[in-house]
């Protein structure tokens, strides 16, 4: 039996020319091979209608992040679009359709990172908002000139009996200018910074591994403990899913 196979959502980005095009980070499925252990296979940001389809025959899920702004007709306010601002309505569409697909699959891991996140609180029901004053400038790290984007930028405080600290503190990445508002429905807060944004939530725990982390846990792993432990729990979680389908299927 391979590699439990994951599925990574591309953004769509278009070229001055008009041509668009799929693209996933190469660090992410990076980390996905290294620290999970699993076989990432890109998901292209079209074909939504269809693309839900897909999911069935996946071990895992991963909304990854980017720089791109989920669209706020999504959770209700589409007064709410800035003008100018990097918007992937493809991206969108896409990611609602599989996010209502995997909730169709019992125990199907679902992995996100910032905009990923996102993707998943929007889909179970929460807003996002924009971020102000002192939060705005701690959570979009900017740093001196030849400084690096993806250094450690702020705290967050771990909920205890959770999933991945406990009770613990930890030093994060950050590189986002809106937030989840709040948590409802059946979404669990698992970390918040310091000025009570929320870095870290979970879904229907722990009936599912549905899990979305504000920072880029893919940026610096092989230094960073969180980060594996956070892509190493992922792992483990799509090879008890490939496991089950294994035995699901007929002889």
């Amino acid at each position: 039996m391979g590699r439990p196979i994951v599925g990574v959502l591309a953004c769509r980005k278009r070229r001055p020319n008009g041509t668009s095009y799929s693209r996933v980070n190469d660090v992410v499925t990076a980390g996905l091979l290294e620290h999970a252990g699993v076989l990432p296979v890109l998901i292209p940001a079209v074909g939504a209608e269809v693309i839900g389809g897909v999911v069935a025959g996946l071990d895992g899920l991963v909304l990854p992040g980017s720089g791109s702004y989920v669209h706020p007709a999504l959770y209700g306010r589409p007064d709410a679009e800035v003008p100018g601002r990097e918007y992937d309505l493809g991206r969108d569409e896409v990611a609602m359709a599989l996010l209502r697909a995997a909730h169709e699959v019992p125990g199907l891991p679902v992995l996100g990172s910032c905009r990923g996140m996102q993707e998943l609180a929007v889909h179970a029901g929460c807003v996002l908002e924009d971020l102000a004053g002192e939060s705005a400038g701690v959570h979009r790290h900017v740093p001196a000139e030849g400084g690096d984007r993806w250094a450690e930028a702020h705290l967050v405080e771990f909920r205890p009996g959770g999933l991945f600290q406990d009770g613990c503190t930890a030093q994060v990445n950050s590189q986002h200018s809106q937030a989840v508002a709040a948590a409802t429905g059946k979404v669990r807060v698992e970390a918040v910074a310091q000025d009570g944004v929320i870095e870290a939530l979970s879904i229907d725990w722990p009936e599912r591994f549905v899990v979305g982390i504000q920072w880029h846990f893919e940026q610096h792993t092989a230094d960073g403990p969180l980060n594996q432990r956070i892509l190493q729990s992922f792992g483990r979680a799509c090879e008890r899913h490939q496991e089950g389908r294994r035995h699901a299927e007929p002889d």
